[in-house]
């Protein structure tokens, strides 16, 4: 069992590190991919993360979104899925998500579609 206090600590200071990149997008993103708290039990604690995550997301200008992909590793690009998929499930952002996921689509590929649907790790 992981000790939620200690994501959910760890989880608001990447959201300090965060906010202060948003006028340096691809930096932001990629700072809001670290860490995810794949041992929390606590789908609160996964929501905060994913927040965090769209709060990056979101200060990408839609057309720097597909070079903000193509500089993540192939693992950070699966991370991205599974984040824009926790993040539909309730997000006021869902047609800024569905454009970085038809980008992500387009550069990763249905297999990165795959590995964030069936991976047992979840965020």
């Amino acid at each position: 069992m992981a000790d939620e206090g200690t994501l959910r600590e760890a989880i608001a200071s990447r959201d300090k590190q965060v906010t202060s990149l948003l006028s340096t997008p691809p930096a932001a993103v990629k700072a809001a991919l670290t860490d995810p708290p794949y041992t929390s039990e606590s789908d609160e604690t996964r929501k905060m993360s994913a927040k965090v995550v769209v709060k990056a997301l979101v200060a990408v200008p839609e057309k720097e979104i597909g070079s903000v992909i193509a500089g993540l590793s192939g693992t950070e690009q699966d991370l991205l899925m599974k984040y824009i998929y926790r993040a539909l499930e309730g997000s006021e952002s869902s047609q800024q998500l569905l454009k970085w996921h038809a980008v992500l689509t387009e550069k990763a590929g249905m297999g990165c579609i795959m590995r964030a649907l069936s991976e047992s790790q979840r965020v």
